[in-house]
């Protein structure tokens, strides 16, 4: 599975640091909620000047948080101006709420809690590291010089190192956070760049595999069987059929070299009676039969037990030492039937294992469509191969 996603409102596709960037938006929204929360349970107790003036500052960072989180949401990420007119937001909250307070009681400042949320969000937002790092810097000078400015009430000097060590802890965090995120969000991109660049290249290699399997198997099954039966003299390379034997097989070669696919058959019976033609050409003579009215077959499975009777077929010129061969289709039980059977030499199948061209040719093709084939056959008592599929 990818790693890189889409976005459920716009469908874009989301990177690795798109999706750091959308992580910390919520991080930021949850920290600025725990800062709001807090402030609102507040407001109707808090030793303020103007408990009026307080309600308003309240209602306008709520209005202020959720205009800029409508933007960061929608876009996926803070836009830089929205940025610097959130840190001077947060520093006029500062200002604001502390000239609203009697005493410098820091607990009852909820300004300062505006300026770490302002403070985070700029070490997170800020792309340059000097420039995050200025702001902030900043936004921290001004909320403890604003705040120690009405602390002659109560407000100490641990209580002011506290506020500003919190400010900048929470844009420590942030900025960290944030970039720890997206350089590990981009190495996830490349990770996954390079396992589906490494999946397309096994996928193009195993096309290949399968091409050149498919492409020795018809060689093997046509051009070959024709070429190995005129070398051994099996065959008289004069006669017609089979220069007209040598004429098709020459046709398929040009169809591999042009690239153009085999034809495909409708019926099992009609693939059948083409197979039974071609290898009649090289002096079998092939008795045909079928009981059934045409299965309904799929075209993979018809191509698979057409070539594989071929291949049967070309093994009976080749080894039996017949000139005669019977070729029966039956179906019961729901299991289709190709049947070859020669009346040759026959072998030991223990003595002699089936080679490499029949396994290939035969039994593989028809194991890939889920048949399954049998051999059968005893020195002087003939061949029968059943090739079975189940319907």
């Amino acid at each position: 599975m990818s790693l890189v996603g889409h976005c459920p409102l716009t469908g874009v596709a989301l990177t690795g640091e798109s999706r750091a960037n959308r992580l910390m938006v919520v991080f930021v929204a949850l920290h600025r909620l725990g800062c709001l929360v807090p402030a609102i349970a507040s407001s109707a107790h808090g030793p303020y000047r103007s408990p009026l003036a307080n309600l308003v500052l309240l209602g306008a960072a709520v209005a202020w948080n959720l205009a800029l989180f409508r933007v960061a949401c929608r876009r996926g990420w803070f836009p830089p101006p929205l940025v610097y007119l959130d840190v001077a937001f947060a520093a006029g909250l500062v200002a604001l709420v502390s000239a609203n307070l009697p005493t410098g009681d820091v607990s009852a400042n909820w300004g300062i809690w505006a300026a770490q949320a302002g403070a985070s969000l700029a070490a997170a937002a800020i792309g340059r590291a000097v420039a995050a790092v200025a702001v902030v810097g900043a936004l921290v000078v001004a909320e403890t010089v604003v705040t120690a400015g009405w602390s002659a009430g109560g407000a100490s000097a641990v209580d002011l190192v506290y506020a500003a060590n919190a400010t900048a802890c929470f844009a420590l965090a942030a900025g960290f956070g944030i970039r720890y995120l997206r350089q590990e969000g981009r190495h996830l991109d490349r990770v996954n760049a390079q396992r589906l660049v490494a999946e397309a290249e096994r996928a193009a290699d195993h096309a290949r595999y399968v091409t050149r399997v498919a492409h020795h198997r018809a060689l093997h099954d046509t051009v070959l069987t024709t070429l190995t039966l005129i070398a051994r003299g099996g065959v008289d390379h004069r006669a017609v059929p089979v220069r007209q034997r040598c004429a098709r097989d020459a046709d398929y070669i040009r169809g591999l070299l042009a690239d153009r696919a085999d034809a495909r058959f409708g019926t099992l019976g009609e693939a059948l009676r083409e197979v039974v033609g071609g290898v009649s050409l090289l002096g079998l003579r092939v008795r045909y039969r079928s009981d059934l009215t045409p299965p309904d077959v799929p075209p993979s499975v018809v191509d698979a037990l057409r070539d594989a009777a071929r291949e049967a077929l070309n093994n009976v010129v080749k080894h039996a030492g017949v000139d005669e061969a019977w070729v029966t289709v039956t179906s019961e039980s729901d299991v289709l039937r190709v049947t070859v059977v020669d009346r040759g030499r026959g072998f030991d199948l223990v003595a002699v294992p089936p080679g490499f061209g029949f396994r290939n040719s035969v039994v593989d093709r028809v194991s890939e469509v889920g048949g399954r084939v049998r051999v059968s056959s005893e020195p002087g008592a003939g061949t029968c191969v059943e090739l079975a599929w189940p319907r």
